[in-house]
């Protein structure tokens, strides 16, 4: 784990720079979760993602990595999907079926994919979009144990924010806290795409795949930067991640870091904070290259 400083009164986790299949959280939570699948001797996995998803990227490649089958259910433009690069070359680099489906026909056929890969004689494992599972929040659990030890105790930050989709990143990050005794540590969640009710809605529901007893009045969800939804940017967003590359040297993303980091410096202006802070990046960068 790389740390670096931003500003003087802000530092960054660096899952950008993870060093495996691409980088990211998605990255993180995967080699978790292949632990999982390996557990419980599944063969296949199919799971679900936008066009130029981070997840859907790095379970292609991990199931490209052991031989195991994968379906992708993704929703999105098909003829975009085929003609980008980024995420969705790596994607059709692995061979792995991808069926396109809108949003509202994911969850039958991924029910579908499950019963036709049992039919073929394959165990296969049922995925949810990010990586949504117990496995995917332990990763970050142990990301913050990895943390305190890196930094100390008496580092202990005061904020942290990072970019929030399905909130399972959150989650792990939350509960790790508690389980390093930082809990006082306010953890802010800068939503790419979910309102503030579904967004909450999906932390706590991670949050459940661990533990049934957490405070939920500790889930701080902040919908004010979605720019329009996932996936959706407008100049100031594109122009506000050009000088930040420009002027420190750190790529942010338009779909999930750059809202994020714009989110921060926003919440932070207008609620004056001057406690120490830091940045989770959780990666993206292969967006950009799209």
């Amino acid at each position: 784990m790389v740390i670096e400083k931003y500003n003087k009164n802000i530092s960054i986790v660096r899952d950008d720079l993870f060093p495996f299949l691409g980088g990211g959280n998605k990255a993180r939570k995967i080699i978790e979760i292949s632990k999982d699948i390996v557990k419980k001797k599944r063969n296949a996995v199919v799971t679900t993602g936008g066009i130029q998803s981070n997840h859907c990227r790095v379970t292609a490649l991990i199931c490209a990595k052991n031989n195991w089958k994968c379906k992708l259910i993704l929703h999105g433009n098909k003829e975009d999907f085929l003609e980008q690069k980024g995420n969705a070359l790596i994607m059709r680099w692995c061979g792995v079926d991808i069926e396109f489906v809108d949003s509202s026909e994911i969850g039958s056929a991924m029910q579908k994919a499950m019963i036709c890969f049992e039919k073929e004689g394959f165990i296969p494992y049922y995925l949810k979009g990010g990586g949504h599972n117990k496995a995917g929040v332990e990763a970050y659990i142990a990301s913050i144990e990895t943390l305190k030890s890196k930094i100390g105790s008496q580092n202990q930050p005061e904020y942290i924010f990072l970019a929030s989709g399905t909130g399972s990143t959150q989650a792990g990050i939350l509960l790790g806290l508690e389980k390093v005794g930082w809990s006082e540590t306010k953890v802010y969640g800068i939503s790419v795409s979910r309102r503030k009710k579904r967004g909450v809605n999906g932390i706590v529901e991670a949050i459940n795949f661990v533990v049934n007893d957490f405070d939920n009045s500790k889930i701080l969800f902040c919908d004010d930067y979605l720019f329009g939804g996932y996936g959706i940017f407008n100049n100031e967003l594109e122009d506000f991640c050009y000088t930040v590359a420009k002027d420190k040297g750190i790529l942010l993303d338009t779909y999930y870091t750059g809202k994020a980091f714009y989110g921060m410096q926003d919440i932070i202006r207008k609620n004056k904070i001057t406690g120490s802070v830091l940045f989770w990046h959780t990666g993206g960068l292969l967006n950009i290259m799209a």
